[in-house]
C-alpha cells in the first residue's frame, strides 16, 4: 500500500522549521487565503502565506477593497468618494508591493490589473524582523514582514550585509527604559528677617 500527497498539499506545508532571524530574504508566496470574514472596516480579510529558503512557512494579515470578481466591500460602497480612495488607495498599495516584489511590473498592472492567484508561486523579497533577541522568558514573540522589497533594493541590502532596524515597540521595552529624572527642586528661599534688601543704585 502507498500514500500520495498532492502537489499543492506538498508546497504548502512546511516541516517544522523556524523562521529566521531578522534579515532580508527571498521567499516564496505560497497562498493569499481568503479567510472567509470582513475586517473591522468592513474590508475583506486574507492571510498572505510566504515560505523561507529554510522551509519555513508564516503569514502576514492583510485587507483587500475587492473579491475576487472585483466587486467593492459594501462597507467602501457606503463612504463618499474621497474617504472611499483614501481606504482603497492604502489596502492596494500593500498588494502592489507584493506584487512588485514578485516582479509583475506597474505597466502590466495597469492594463490587466492584478489577481492574487498570480503572485502564488512567485518569489518576493523581504525585510523581516524576527523574534527579538532580548525577549523575556515566558513572552510570546513572533516575527513580522517589516516591507517587501523590489529586487534591486534586495540585491543592494544583501550585497552590504545589512539587517533592518527592529524599530518594534514591545512593552518589556519600554518598562526597561530609564525613566526620566524628577524635576530639580528650587531651592528653599533664604531665611527672612522681615526686612527687604535695599533697591539697586542707579
Amino acid at each position: 500500500m502507498s500514500f500520495f500527497i498532492p502537489a499543492e498539499t506538498a508546497a504548502s506545508v512546511g516541516t517544522g522549521n523556524l523562521p529566521p532571524g531578522t534579515g532580508y530574504y527571498p521567499v516564496e508566496v505560497v497562498e493569499f487565503e481568503d479567510r472567509g470574514v470582513l475586517d473591522r472596516q468592513g474590508n475583506f480579510s486574507y492571510f498572505i502565506h510566504i515560505k523561507f529558503p529554510n522551509g519555513a512557512i508564516t503569514r502576514e494579515i492583510g485587507s483587500c477593497p475587492f473579491d475576487a470578481e472585483g466587486n467593492m466591500a459594501p462597507a467602501l460602497q457606503a463612504m463618499d468618494e474621497t474617504t472611499r480612495n483614501k481606504k482603497i488607495n492604502g489596502m492596494v498599495a500593500a498588494i502592489k508591493r507584493v506584487a512588485l516584489s514578485s516582479g509583475i511590473t506597474e505597466d502590466y498592472m495597469a492594463e490587466n490589473g492584478l489577481s492574487t492567484q498570480h503572485l502564488v508561486g512567485r518569489t518576493a523579497h523581504i525585510a523581516w524582523l524576527g523574534r527579538p533577541d532580548d525577549v523575556p522568558q515566558g513572552q510570546r514573540v513572533y516575527g513580522e514582514v517589516k516591507s517587501f522589497l523590489n529586487k534591486d533594493q534586495f540585491e543592494q541590502h544583501e550585497a552590504k550585509g545589512d539587517k533592518p532596524e527592529d524599530t518594534r515597540q514591545f512593552a518589556w521595552r519600554r518598562q526597561s527604559k530609564v525613566s526620566a529624572p524628577a524635576a530639580a527642586k528650587m531651592p528653599p528661599p533664604p531665611p527672612s528677617n522681615g526686612k527687604f534688601p535695599p533697591p539697586p543704585s542707579r
